[in-house]
């Protein structure tokens, strides 16, 4: 989503540049997805870092992957590049966003208050992990709710 987001703000792109684009990058991500991988087995860190970064690893595979099989079939990149440049997609995709970035700030009034009448402490990585579930299911949700709608 991030992606159609920083595409829709540029110019539009022929097929040939999409194409060169989506190549970059899923090379981009193979790099990161493998740095990922190899840090999480080769340095030894805590059990949630390593957690993390084999998580990471792999869901940047997964998503290298499925670019460079999307690139090497016509019609599939054709409909995507369609995707990136419908302006309904563009619609649904800002709303979602700004709905989620909404929610986070929500989220983060209700930690800041639980902690100032209450008197809960949450700890860093607990704090992360509420950010990044809230962030990806937050946004999975309002774009299931908003592709209903619009």
């Amino acid at each position: 989503m991030v992606l159609k987001a920083l595409i829709s703000m540029t110019r539009k792109k022929t097929l040939e540049e999409y194409r060169h684009y989506m190549m970059t990058v899923s090379l981009s991500f193979l790099f990161v997805a493998a740095s990922c991988l190899l840090t999480s087995f080769f340095i030894k860190t805590n059990d949630f870092a390593a957690g993390l970064l084999l998580g990471g690893g792999v869901a940047g595979l997964v998503a290298a992957i499925y670019r460079l099989i999307l690139i090497r079939q016509p019609n599939r990149l054709k409909a995507a590049y369609i995707a990136a440049y419908d302006e309904r997609n563009q619609l649904i995709l800002r709303v979602t966003a700004l709905s989620t970035l909404i929610l986070l700030f929500l989220e983060n009034f209700m930690l800041i208050i639980l902690y100032a009448f209450i008197g809960i402490v949450l700890t860093y990585p607990i704090v992360l992990l509420i950010w990044l579930y809230s962030l990806f299911w937050g946004f999975v949700f309002f774009k299931l709710i908003f592709t209903r709608i619009l």
